[in-house]
């Protein structure tokens, strides 16, 4: 009996507990399914043989045939659809190795007609041939050939989390494939505010714009210059180190009494402060309910509701200027301009108690703007950083106003730091 790695690598793999299960119901109870071979090739039961094949287990075989190696190949997968406990996102994923073979199939009835005495040639239409494949494996999978096409552009653009969750079951395919739908319409949305943004010869003279690296160039605003940092630096793991040097950046920029409220994810919290209170007070933790949604924290076993705002202080330690409330009602992300853009109103909530009109306010991870165009609306001077010079030329169109005209001095304005690679 021969192992064919091609025809093996058709069949989904079992999990590492599903293997066990298999092992252990063989040497309990036998090998009581036979194997499948076409000729001396083992086509089903590749499991089997090696479990059988480890501990002695004698198996029993029975013989397919098959015309062609195309058709032994179909017959595995839709096999192995029909037996295995998959996903539809996995069972479409597994059906699309039949693609190929199925647009040429298709090609072929295409090609020929059989009407007349005789063949007669049509024209080839290649996308027709898609369509037909692609209703063939949907067929195949239990699902429509729509679905089909949203898997493939899943496989093809989403983040490999995103992926794994559909594979998993833990978010449908229609799910999978709206995040790539609204990245590409952000993508379009961003490029025309980009474009726009050329046009822009001037800039608020409350507005000061930096491209460049905060953590590595904070000391050019001057030490004890700043009323309060309002921002949403990014939660991913691998920025994780930077809260330190952010804490200690912004311990050099703020006016004593100055308060840092960020945004921050809740699994790491616990080292976000040991590492900004080498720096700064903690002072209060809010929290901004979702507005609308529940997020799944599969890691966690949580169904959250809610983001953590965290509240430090430089010393000493100071009372707002008004009482805020630490349950703030969330608006939904606009994400007009960004993929995590916050909420303007819910913003307003920060900036109540915690500034006044001429007070100065930065985002050093000013993404597209809101934070900055929420200074600009309840007339605080504003700075922002970003090392993204896109999200830059995006925050100067949306705080312009659209204005294109020369215009007088321009006090604060666009500069450009040397970006590192510190922050993302």
């Amino acid at each position: 009996m021969r192992i064919d790695p091609e025809l093996k690598a058709l069949m989904p793999p079992l999990t590492e507990d599903e293997f066990k299960r298999l092992e252990t119901s063989i040497l309990t109870e036998g090998c009581r399914d036979a194997l499948v071979v076409w000729g001396d090739v083992l086509v089903d039961g590749h499991n089997r043989y090696e479990i059988c094949t480890k501990h002695g287990v004698k198996f029993e075989t029975i013989q397919k045939e098959f015309e062609t190696r195309e058709d032994a190949k179909k017959w595995i997968i839709t096999n192995q659809i029909g037996r295995r406990n998959l996903t539809p996102f996995q069972r479409v994923e597994f059906a699309l190795q039949l693609e190929e073979m199925y647009v040429e199939e298709a090609r072929r009835r295409q090609a020929t007609s059989t009407g007349g005495a005789a063949p007669q040639l049509r024209v080839n239409f290649p996308e027709a041939d898609k369509a037909r494949a692609r209703d063939k494996i949907g067929e195949i999978a239990g699902v429509s050939g729509k679905q089909v096409d949203k898997v493939k552009k899943v496989l093809l653009e989403a983040p490999e989390e995103v992926v794994e969750k559909a594979r998993k079951g833990e978010i449908s395919i229609n799910k999978a494939y709206d995040v790539i739908k609204k990245k590409t319409d952000l993508e379009e949305k961003r490029a025309i505010l980009i474009e726009k943004a050329k046009a822009v010869e001037m800039l608020p003279e409350t507005i000061r714009l930096i491209h460049g690296d905060f953590l590595a160039e904070y000391k050019q605003l001057g030490e004890c210059s700043v009323d309060c940092i309002i921002t949403d630096p990014p939660y991913v793991k691998e920025w994780l180190h930077n809260y330190e040097p952010f804490a200690r950046a912004a311990a050099y920029v703020l006016k004593p009494g100055g308060f840092l409220i960020s945004y921050v994810g809740h699994i790491h919290i616990d080292q976000i402060l040991d590492q900004m209170r080498q720096h700064l007070d903690y002072y209060w933790l809010a929290c901004l309910k979702h507005a609308g949604t529940i997020s799944a924290v599969h890691s966690r076993g949580v169904q959250c509701g809610y983001k953590p705002i965290l509240i430090m202080q430089k010393p000493p330690m100071t009372k707002p200027k008004r009482y805020f409330g630490d349950v703030i009602q969330g608006t939904g992300r606009e994400k007009d301009a960004h993929e995590w853009q916050q909420g303007e109103e819910e913003l307003r909530q920060l900036f109540e108690p915690f500034t006044d009109p001429g007070d100065v306010v930065l985002d050093p991870f000013m993404g597209s703007g809101t934070v900055i165009s929420m200074a600009q609306k309840m007339s605080r001077l504003a700075i922002g950083f970003d090392i993204d010079r896109d999200n830059v030329e995006i925050v100067r169109w949306r705080v312009s106003g659209g204005n294109t005209s020369p215009g007088g001095p321009v006090r604060w304005c666009e500069e450009d730091g040397e970006a590192s690679s510190s922050s993302t």
